[in-house]
This record gives structure tokens, sequence and C-alpha cells, in this order.
């Protein structure tokens, strides 16, 4: 037997309420709107609500039932798929001004745990969604690459005014960059093309991989260093200039500067948090 994914009412004809037949989906947050007198409490409490409670109640045994508040049944004629229901007044126990249903019920501080587990940060540069990314992750995100694609794993890196910043390079075993489109030699960069690349972000070259042709862990590997040298910026040039980049950081690796984004915590989700106010 398939569990009911709506609760049918069929004839209701509870106080002001005239044969209303409505099917309600489960697992839905649903609001009853309508004006003055057009029958909201009457469809709310005195059908859904009673009939919910009706029949969780009569799932207890004769005893406990005495000491039980019992609501009449609604008039209907059929009432079906209707969960146990639970009913929370509206007014106020607390007098305070920041006392509302959520804090009262406590279901706020549920609320604020959902809301850290699942918010998604985005950048507030390119408004694009923010991840930490690890080798195995971009991995994953770069698996849908056409066959054979040319491939630069590489990692952004600025040079200081020192002359010798590309022997530092080499001697660390990177032997490539990737500026403005063209991949060059470190070794054979010219004083002057040292000198304009001084002080200005390029990308240096990790391994170079003909996609799909290699095995998936150099890739992961060559990921993993880039993500290291890079101080958790990586990028991904599939030639001949379409750029991906990751960043284990929980900031946007694309824009720069780029904004730390603090991690997502109940405290960012609370009204009566210092870290929960709007700066």
């Amino acid at each position: 037997m398939t569990e009911p994914s709506m609760i049918r009412l069929r004839g209701v004809r509870q106080h002001n309420l005239k044969n209303l037949d409505l099917d309600l989906p489960l697992n839905r947050l649903i609001a009853v709107c309508g004006v003055s007198g057009s029958g909201k409490s009457s469809l709310a409490i005195h059908t859904l609500y009673a009939e919910g409670q009706r029949r969780y109640i009569e799932t207890f045994s004769p005893y406990t039932r005495q000491f039980l508040e019992r609501m009449d049944p609604p008039r209907a004629d059929l009432i079906d798929g209707i969960p146990p229901s639970i009913a929370i007044e509206s007014g106020t126990a607390v007098r305070s001004s920041r006392s509302t249903v959520g804090t009262i019920t406590e279901i706020n501080d549920y609320l604020k745990l959902l809301y850290a587990r699942l918010a998604v940060p985005h950048c507030p540069q390119c408004q694009q969604p923010v991840t930490r990314d690890t080798p195995e992750s971009a991995f994953k995100r770069l698996e849908g690459l056409p066959h054979s694609s040319r491939v630069l794993i590489a990692f952004p890196h600025i040079p200081g005014d020192a002359e010798h910043w590309p022997e530092n390079l080499v001697a660390q075993g990177f032997l490539r960059l990737f500026s403005n489109g063209k991949t060059l030699d470190l070794d054979s960069l010219s004083p002057r093309m040292r000198s304009d690349l001084a002080g200005k972000e390029t990308l240096v070259v990790v391994d170079r991989i003909s996609w799909g042709n290699v095995p998936p862990q150099r890739a992961v590997d060559s990921l993993a260093t880039a993500f290291r040298m890079g101080c958790g910026r990586a990028v991904a040039v599939v030639l001949p200039e379409v750029l991906l980049w990751f960043s284990s950081n929980l900031a946007c690796a694309q824009c720069r500067p780029s904004t730390s984004i603090p991690a997502p915590t109940p405290s960012l989700f609370s009204f009566n948090s210092p870290l929960g106010a709007c700066p």
C-alpha cells in the first residue's frame, strides 16, 4: 500500500463551508488566505486540525483518551490521507517585541541549523555560487570535457621584482607559463618579458594533458600541486583560451580581489546575534 501524497476533502460542510472539495499536497508549506468570514478557520482549524487531532487521539488507549481534550468530527463526506496534526496559537505568551511563534515554539532554532547546512554562498561580485574545491571535486567538474581536449593545469603566481624569478620557478620543477593565450618557456623569457610580467598575476603550468588519454590520478595529482602552489587557487586552461577556476577556500577563485565569505553558521541566521545583522 503506497503512502498518500495529498489530503483529500470531499463535501466539507463545517460551519460556513458549503460542500467544499479540495486536494492539499502533503509535505508542502500551505498558507490559507481570504477575507473575513470566507472560512479560513473553518478549513484549517475546525476541519484539518480537528480531524487530524481526533484520529491521532483515537490511537491511544481508552484510559489515556479520557485525559485528552477531544474535538468533534467535522461535517464532511470524506477526509482521506490526513496525518496527525498540531495547532500553534499565534498569541504570544512572552510580552516582548522580539517574541514570535518561531521563538516561543523554538522552531527558529531548527531553522537556523537547517539554513546553515543548506546555505549556498554566492560571490558578491559575479553572483556565482562559491564552493570549496578539492583536487577530486575539480577533476569531477572537468570530466565532461571532450575527449582529447588539450588542457593545462596551472596555478596563479605573481612574480616578484627580482630579476631571477623564472629561474626560481624552474628550480621548483616548473617549466612554462600561460600568458595572453600563449604558452611560454620560462628559460627562454627575454629580459623585457621578465620585466613586463613582474608584479602581475600570471599562470604557471603544472602539467599539459590530453584529456582522457592520461590516467585520472595524474590529473588529480597535478590539481593538488596547483592548489598547493597557488595558495588554494588552481585553474584548468582548456586550450585555446577557456579558463576554469577552482578554489579550496570559501572565496571566488575567478574574481580579483576575491572576497572571503564566512562559513555558514546558525548565528548568521539569527536576528539576536550580531553575526546575523546586515552590514
